[in-house]
């Protein structure tokens, strides 16, 4: 019997010990990330954001392609070269991204890039475009727009809420993105994702080459938690159009509330379409766009 009980405590103490290392890892890096939050939260108003020239006449009305969690402004290489050539187009690195990977996602860091984006091309009007984080970050910024600049928005993949079952995803899968960053082949794995979605290869090299940061997932997403973004919606007084692919469930789930929110809702559905629609559908993604800004352009701009 005791040596029964003898072997049970040496079993349990196996399977513990290693438990205990990846639990103190974890720990060791929610810390890390912590101070490099802390460090965005404190020093991203007055970063020097970078800011991509923009060709075209000064006046020009410019889109602004927000991309989603993990990749880069090259993202949008399929949609951009589809847009019509009247426009000015300028795809961010969102802070924690590319160019920006010194430090972590944020919405206040992302508003203030978003601030010194309106100001580099003022007085022109624009509109944000986002999918996925790039979709909340475009609820999430708007404000910081001058209201006689926005004319709209395109949310696409970004019509559900991260509450309780979020913050538990995010408690579980954390530690295990910043494994799978340190472990893998990040390029082999995600070009291959990106050929899924049917990317040819000069575009999937370019977003490859810009940069991508499986690091900046979780952290995004920690960001984003709790925020009630349909009360974004509702202080925005512009076009909002809201996309979503049928097949992307969480973000259909919360559609007809995102949509009650915004002051002037337009909706669109890519259907037999999962999350990502602008990388999975660029050219009528694209024309999504062009419509829409061909109408909001031509309106006149919300009073100050």
């Amino acid at each position: 019997m005791k040596r029964g009980r003898r072997w049970l405590r040496l079993g349990l103490a196996v399977i513990a010990l290693p438990l205990t290392a990846l639990l103190l890892a974890a720990l060791a890096v929610l810390g890390h990330n912590e101070w490099r939050h802390a460090r965005t939260l404190r020093d991203g108003a007055a970063h020097a954001w970078p800011m991509p020239a923009l060709p075209g006449e000064a006046r020009a009305p410019v889109i602004v392609l927000l991309h989603g969690a993990g990749l880069n402004g090259r993202a949008w290489d399929p949609v951009r070269r589809r847009l019509e050539p009247r426009w000015r187009v300028v795809a961010l690195d969102l802070p924690g991204h590319a160019a920006d990977r010194a430090h972590v996602y944020t919405l206040q860091a992302a508003a203030a890039q978003v601030a010194a984006l309106a100001r580099t091309v003022a007085p022109a009007p624009l509109i944000l475009v986002g999918d996925s984080l790039g979709g909340y970050t475009a609820m999430g910024t708007a404000s910081a727009v001058p209201p006689a600049q926005l004319r709209g928005l395109v949310v696409a993949g970004a019509s559900a809420t991260m509450g309780h079952r979020s913050a538990l995803a995010y408690l579980r899968d954390a530690p295990l993105v910043w494994a799978m960053a340190a472990t893998i082949d990040v390029r082999r794995r995600v070009g291959g994702l990106l050929q899924t979605m049917g990317y040819a290869e000069p575009d999937r090299r370019a977003v490859l080459d810009a940069g991508v940061e499986l690091n900046a997932v979780p952290a995004a997403v920690r960001d984003l938690l709790y925020v009630d973004f349909r009360a974004r919606l509702a202080a925005l007084d512009v076009p909002v159009l809201i996309t979503n692919g049928s097949l992307d469930e969480r973000a259909v789930s919360q559609e007809d509330d995102y949509a009650a929110a915004a002051k002037r809702p337009l909706r669109h559905r890519f259907e037999g379409c999962e999350h990502g629609v602008s990388m999975r559908r660029p050219a009528e993604f694209a024309r999504l766009v062009d419509d829409f800004a061909t109408r909001v352009f031509a309106q006149a701009p919300s009073p100050t």
